[in-house]
């Protein structure tokens, strides 16, 4: 097994735990988080700082050295901003209108990229945490092909 494959099914063991939605949003935005700091850790050989860094500041760091890694670091990278969107509106805005609706739009472009593998029936839920353990297994080892 490899490491995407790996923590892919870490991800998506984890998440399993979580019912609500909400929660898979932000645990799942967690879990990519540390997915990010390790892709820079390696593309950068360990040179870049990212502690204290948001998300969206260590996102932009990976852009800038992602030049090293395989092509699916561009693809994960704009994933990974439409899902930061998404979970800011969850965290700054009192009613989360319209959010199922984002993360369902979201998980569908995720999954048309990276369709990770089917293991249950396809729900909203599943479908999220499938979204999340496939994006997840593509940025980890961003020097190793998703599709090992």
């Amino acid at each position: 097994m490899s490491l995407p494959q790996i923590f892919a099914w870490a991800v998506s063991t984890h998440l399993d735990d979580y019912k609500s939605t909400e929660l898979v949003l932000l645990k799942g935005h967690l879990l990519l988080e540390v997915a990010i700091e390790n892709a820079i850790h390696l593309l950068s050989g360990g040179n870049e700082k990212y502690g204290g860094l948001s998300f969206h500041k260590k996102l932009l760091m990976l852009n800038r050295i992602q030049a090293c890694g395989t092509p699916d670091i561009a693809k994960a990278i704009e994933h990974l901003h439409a899902l930061n969107r998404i979970r800011n509106r969850l965290a700054h805005e009192f009613r989360f209108v319209g959010g199922n609706e984002a993360l369902d739009k979201w998980t569908g472009a995720v999954l048309a990229d990276f369709p990770g593998v089917k293991t249950q029936r396809h729900t909203f839920r599943t479908k999220l945490i499938q979204a999340f353990s496939a994006l997840g297994g593509a940025i980890v080892a961003p020097r190793s092909t998703s599709a090992e």
